[in-house]
């Protein structure tokens, strides 16, 4: 499986309406073209930050959905007038190499990164943090590796009812000596950063 994520800047002032837009672009392919897209805000992060993310059983999936809204005239009038509202925007693609559960309201994602001399070591061991993070919690934690982009960047991905909830399982790892003695072996293939944001879904 895949996940295509796009973070939009939104415009200064812009938010609202930015939201109401994407909300209702990605509303209206969900139902043509049966995709699951949703759009989410950052939570205690910049504040001009969108994003939409889709997931695909495989990249030939969002090939045929992307021809399909290339070649629609109301998508491309919608696309153009995207510029009113979002600043910028960049997409990357990722590989689910374990799947989260099932999406909730609120999510974090924590982002670290493998040494480049250890790239395959460190996506097996990631694997296996996922693994033991759901057993800890009892909440399936999930990871996604780039397809494009940054290479050696890896994603967990977790889902809860609210934000309290998301912390709550992060106390409830940092609590436990097996999630610290496996944090701990992994310094020889990860570098020392681990970045955390905390998404609301809004559609």
């Amino acid at each position: 499986m895949y996940v295509t994520g796009r973070e939009v800047t939104v415009q200064n002032g812009r938010g609202p309406n930015a939201i109401g837009f994407a909300s209702a672009v990605t509303a209206s392919m969900n139902e043509q073209f049966g995709s699951m897209f949703a759009v989410s805000i950052e939570i205690g992060g910049p504040l001009n930050k969108l994003w939409i993310t889709g997931f695909w059983q495989t990249l030939a999936d969002y090939q045929t959905f992307v021809d399909g809204y290339m070649s629609d005239p109301k998508y491309q009038v919608a696309m153009g007038a995207a510029d009113s509202v979002m600043a910028d925007a960049q997409d990357q693609i990722g590989m689910v190499m374990r799947a989260p559960g099932e999406r909730k309201e609120f999510a974090a994602m924590n982002t670290g990164r493998v040494k480049n001399t250890h790239l395959a070591e460190g996506v097996e061991f990631a694997v296996g943090a996922a693994e033991l993070c759901s057993k800890i919690t009892g909440t399936e934690f999930g990871l996604v590796v780039p397809v494009t982009g940054d290479r050696f960047e890896i994603n967990f991905i977790n889902y809860a009812d609210s934000l309290q909830g998301l912390r709550d399982l992060d106390e409830q790892l940092m609590a436990n000596e097996e999630y610290q003695s496996m944090f701990a072996n992994s310094t020889e293939m990860f570098e020392n950063q681990y970045n955390t944001r905390f998404l609301r879904f809004v559609s």
